[in-house]
């Protein structure tokens, strides 16, 4: 591996047979949907496209582009070095090798058995597992489930209860100070958003488009300083499903058109490479090894980048899973609040306060007691008149949130369930005149 001047990041510069085959059919994957608002490709049944067509569609946003990133303080004091603030700004993110410990990633390994365990009970239980195949590691133990439950993954990373070794992952003390020298401070909060990713090999549900952040979120915190730390909990290679970011792609502070169900069958935002250059690049092409930057990452590892970056991660042609975590911080207070002023997530579930300004407090602690046993995605599944509880103890692989009433969603002529169920929810949030625009939050 050789490490970029201007990222740090490690990339892949070996073009040996099987990478070309990788990268060739990533592109598959990836690379061929074309701009809206004919997007999509029928990734299942191989490399002929399917062009989308609108299901409901959306007015333009207005919400003014974020400028946070123009002017930078270059000198400002943390762990961060003035090479590594400077690579922040000016490429939209930063790689940091072995930030972690051993003991911390051991730590999240044990926990997420512990959820695996819980996981194949229920569903043994349940009758849709052969056995709940107790003698085998977290990894081919959830692969063995897929095979008898092909939701099992889904199932396990819709959880929203936080445990224990992610909770000192998030508030770790160096974290929060980059936070703070990233000018996030003096007061920094986490995100309700955040997520254990479990990449299964050709898994659809677990490749994750082009796309920002920001496009989750809602249009009123779109011009905000908002960060997602994502964590390698084991080596993230090519192979596996490792990720790739848009370097510089966030220098126009703009939140790019987005859409759902151009060419997955899933619940996430997506961007075609045509609206990643018109929208974001000034028509420049994204060119692998130039901007469009590949980051192989080992067990421990981080990316740092704001809400404006574009990134997706790779398709695992891999026999394991490519284990992860990632989670966003921001300030306590928004411009324009919402709530509360830690309602930073569409008033589901208010963020946590992590570090409070330490001239006022310098003793505080978080209290992640009753905040890390709210589930988001039973807050999410609630708003839309779900019993969460039902959806639950059916295991319902079904994922829906408030950001799907943000963009335009598409049929690309497989069923999608989760923009089904969407569509079948209370109609309410998706009248955005009264529900968004009204408020000044489009």
């Amino acid at each position: 591996m050789a490490a970029t001047a201007e990222t740090g990041a490690p990339t892949d510069t070996g073009a040996t047979p099987k990478r070309r085959k990788i990268d060739e059919e990533n592109e598959r994957l990836h690379h061929s949907i074309s701009s809206v608002p004919v997007v999509g490709q029928n990734i299942v049944a191989g490399p002929k496209k399917h062009h989308a067509t609108k299901t409901l569609v959306r007015p333009p946003h207005s919400i003014p582009a974020a400028t946070w990133h123009l002017n930078p303080d270059l000198d400002r004091q943390g762990p961060l070095s003035r090479e590594q603030l400077g690579e922040f700004y000016k490429n939209g993110f930063i790689f940091i090798p072995d930030f972690y410990k051993e003991t911390e990633l051991d730590a999240v390994r044990e926990d997420v058995e512990r959820m695996i365990d819980d996981l194949a009970v229920r569903l043994y239980r349940a009758g849709k597992l052969k056995s709940t195949y107790e003698d085998l590691d977290w990894t081919s133990r959830l692969l063995r489930m897929r095979k008898d439950f092909p939701d099992a993954p889904v199932i396990l990373i819709k959880g929203g209860i936080l445990p224990a070794a992610l909770q000192t992952l998030f508030a770790h003390k160096k974290i929060l100070d980059i936070a703070e020298q990233l000018d996030l401070g003096p007061s920094i909060a986490l995100n309700p958003a955040w997520n254990l990713r479990a990449k299964m090999p050709s898994h659809e549900e677990t490749v994750v488009p082009w796309h920002q952040d920001n496009s989750y979120w809602e249009p009123r915190i779109w011009d905000e300083k908002v960060i997602t730390i994502w964590v390698a909990l084991v080596d993230a290679t090519v192979e596996n499903g490792c990720m790739q970011m848009v370097k510089g792609g966030h220098r126009k502070g703009e939140t790019a058109s987005h859409t759902i169900g151009s060419s997955t069958t899933t619940w996430y935002t997506e961007m075609s490479e045509d609206v990643i250059c018109s929208q974001l690049l000034d028509n420049a092409p994204l060119e692998e090894g130039v901007n469009k930057v590949t980051i192989p990452a080992k067990a421990g590892s981080i990316l740092i980048f704001p809400g404006t970056t574009p990134h997706r991660s790779l398709n695992s042609f891999s026999d394991n899973i490519r284990w992860s975590c990632d989670f966003r911080l921001h300030p306590k207070v928004a411009a324009r609040p919402g709530k509360s002023d830690l309602d930073w997530f569409y008033g589901l579930k208010d963020s946590l306060l992590l570090r409070e300004d330490m001239r006022i407090n310098p003793t505080f602690t978080p209290d992640f007691s009753q905040w890390a046993d709210t589930d988001r995605t039973e807050c999410q599944d609630a708003a839309k008149g779900v019993d969460a509880h039902q959806a639950k103890e059916e295991f319902d692989p079904v994922i829906m949130g408030p950001w799907m009433d943000l963009w335009d969603l598409e049929d690309n002529g497989r069923p999608n369930k989760h923009i089904d169920a969407y569509l079948q929810s209370d109609p309410s949030p998706r009248d955005v005149a009264q529900t968004y625009i009204r408020n000044g939050n489009w």
